[in-house]
């Protein structure tokens, strides 16, 4: 089983729980565009890993090994989410490619961007050379500065 499938599954399977209890086959093969035999053949792995109790007709839901997958993986994609608008990138682009980048890039990159991320939006202020980057995306030209200008 591939890691990002099975992500994908734990994460559908949370939201579909946060907004009305069990996570239906039917909503889940919805969401992501499935066949229903494919939910199901995924949720008698899941279960077999401890991640989900499922019952057929029923529906599934989140063990607490789940759940601790579930909420690493909206952590990662908040992060990654978060940097991508720092850097310029829309909401909606952000979020998107946030959820493609979460399954493959590798814990201690999202570590550092996480660090990066509360670096940025954590010090007194903007900081200026967020500004700066800011002025640089809409005009793609460095800012004057008083810096940069003494040191030529």
């Amino acid at each position: 089983m591939r890691r990002e499938t099975f992500e994908r599954y734990i994460e559908t399977v949370h939201k579909l729980e946060e907004e009305g209890g069990r996570a239906r086959t039917r909503d889940i093969a919805e969401v992501l565009e499935v066949k229903e035999a494919s939910v199901t053949e995924m949720l008698w792995k899941l279960k077999r890993k401890g991640l989900v109790e499922y019952e057929p007709y029923r529906g599934a839901f989140l063990t607490d090994k789940g759940r601790t997958i579930a909420k690493r993986l909206m952590r990662r994609h908040r992060t990654l989410a978060e940097f991508l608008k720092l850097i310029g990138v829309d909401e909606k682009t952000a979020d998107e490619d946030a959820c493609k980048i979460e399954h493959v890039v590798d814990s201690k990159t999202v570590k550092k961007l996480r660090k990066f991320v509360e670096f940025a939006k954590g010090g007194p202020g903007k900081p200026k050379w967020l500004e700066h980057y800011r002025h640089f995306l809409k005009t793609g030209k460095h800012p004057r500065c008083e810096r940069r200008e003494g040191s030529k």
